[in-house]
């Protein structure tokens, strides 16, 4: 699992002394500037911790992290603003913030946080692959209680998203799974939904279809994913 830290944040200088400050801790980093750049630019990670400013232009950054917990329920996401006030404090947590740092703040200790939330992370995305479901990355495989179904390598990166999300995938999010020189479309993304529902019932798994939203995993008698 990728080390991986996306910070959304306007002000170039404090945005590129970040990225490059925990380049050096071994995370990967992706920065921008604005939520629209975040947004078209399709993030392909399925799991990280965010950084995000509050007060960013146009689409404000409160309103980044109640649209990724839509997907995402387990991301360390860290609000970031120069708001002090209890409740701007309140309301960046409700929004779905696991913690909020007031500017300036200590690069060191934020630093001690993050390892801290990557922990938590990691611990919490095997705790999800032990619940009678583990997955194979390197054979592109699924296991299920004792029994193995063989994926291909695109059809694993699928139920990789549906199976991590535990939500509702559009098609468009699973496209954004693949590299662009796959040159993957909507049509490649049915057929092989298609494919993988008939591995699926060897392992009493299914996909939904979720009219006009996507795709939605269910697993059977696992109440955990639920």
């Amino acid at each position: 699992m990728k080390r991986f830290v996306t910070i959304i944040e306007d002000e170039i200088e404090i945005g590129e002394s970040l990225a490059k400050f925990l380049r050096a801790k071994k995370f990967e980093v992706k920065h921008h500037l604005s939520a629209e750049e975040f947004f078209s630019d399709r993030p392909t990670a399925s799991s990280g911790i965010y950084l995000i400013d509050w007060n960013l232009p146009g689409i404000k950054g409160i309103d980044i992290v109640r649209t990724i917990r839509t997907r995402d329920k387990f991301s360390p996401i860290f609000m970031l603003s120069a708001n002090s006030q209890n409740q701007d404090v309140l309301e960046g947590l409700k929004s779905g913030a696991d913690d909020y740092l007031t500017k300036p703040f200590d690069f060191d200790g934020l630093a001690i946080r993050i390892e801290n939330a990557w922990a938590k992370l990691t611990q919490i995305e095997g705790n999800l692959m032990s619940h009678g479901v583990k997955l194979i990355p390197e054979a592109h495989s699924v296991m299920k209680d004792g029994v193995t179904v063989s994926l291909t390598a695109r059809e694993f990166v699928i139920f990789e998203r549906l199976y991590k999300t535990r939500d509702t995938v559009s098609r468009e999010d699973l496209i954004a799974e693949f590299d662009l020189k796959e040159k993957m479309t909507v049509r490649n993304v049915d057929v092989h939904i298609f494919f993988l529902r008939k591995k699926l019932t060897k392992l009493e798994m299914s996909i939904s279809t979720v009219w006009g939203a996507g795709y939605k995993l269910v697993v059977d008698k696992d109440a955990a994913l639920e």
